[in-house]
């Protein structure tokens, strides 16, 4: 039995290094930096990157991601020591000892308080909440088109389970996206409870996510697939 799940689980590390390092060649093909024979190579140290990391627990995970520096330093350190000659001569890279400090434009002048909102508010653009936020419904609408009652929308709300977003400067509005059979996706109050502003919160579940292979968020929520989400926004904004 111990044997079975041994070479299923090499079948499936196996499948995600084939998958990765062929999605990555894919990617480097299109770059004139990469020569034939590096695409190659580099798309099979990610394919064996991404198999190697891809049933790590999720502390570990976590914990690499706060890292990445040191794993980024190892891997080189990797590389520069494999070598298949004999005498082990080291695989000499051209890595500068110190990087060129960028001259930059500098500071620009200080302004008070008051003159950088002035300033900034040349530069805002109004948007429409339904520009960013998609459909939303109060309430009302919601009791309405939804059969969502008011008592369960306010305990949910209160509980943290449902993504409110001001409208105006008294009225709440929910995204109408959240919700599913009458009710908030799973998820959605894990989400909450990581990021104390609710427009936030709901920017980031609708929009495309590179950590979840360029999927919404709130895509993957409606798929049952809390536990991904929830992963990625503990590593996103934990780093914030």
């Amino acid at each position: 039995m111990a044997g079975s799940q041994a070479q299923l689980h090499r079948a499936r590390q196996a499948e995600v290094a084939d998958r990765v390092a062929a999605k990555v060649a894919d990617v480097l093909n299109a770059d004139a930096t990469f020569e034939s024979g590096s695409v190659a190579l580099s798309a099979r140290i990610a394919g064996a990157a991404a198999a190697a990391i891809v049933d790590l627990p999720v502390s570990v995970r976590r914990e690499l991601s706060k890292r990445q520096g040191e794993l980024a330093r190892r891997i080189r350190g990797l590389v520069e020591t494999f070598s298949d000659v004999r005498d082990n001569a080291k695989i000499a890279l051209e890595i500068p000892n110190a990087v060129a400090p960028s001259g930059g434009e500098g500071l620009g002048k200080i302004v008070t308080v008051e003159e950088g909102e002035r300033l900034l508010g040349e530069l805002a653009v109004a948007r429409k909440l339904e520009d960013w936020a998609g459909p939303v419904a109060g309430a009302s609408e919601l009791q309405r088109d939804f059969a969502i009652a008011r008592s369960t929308l306010n305990r949910w709300q209160h509980a943290g389970e449902v993504i409110a977003l001001l409208k105006g400067t008294r009225k709440h509005v929910y995204p109408i996206e959240q919700f599913i059979d009458g009710r908030p996706a799973k998820g959605i109050g894990a989400i909450a409870a990581l990021v104390s502003n609710q427009r936030v919160a709901w920017l980031w579940l609708c929009q495309p996510n590179p950590m979840l292979g360029g999927r919404r968020p709130i895509d993957l929520l409606k798929q049952d697939r809390a536990d991904e989400v929830v992963e990625a926004a503990q590593t996103y904004f934990a780093a914030q």
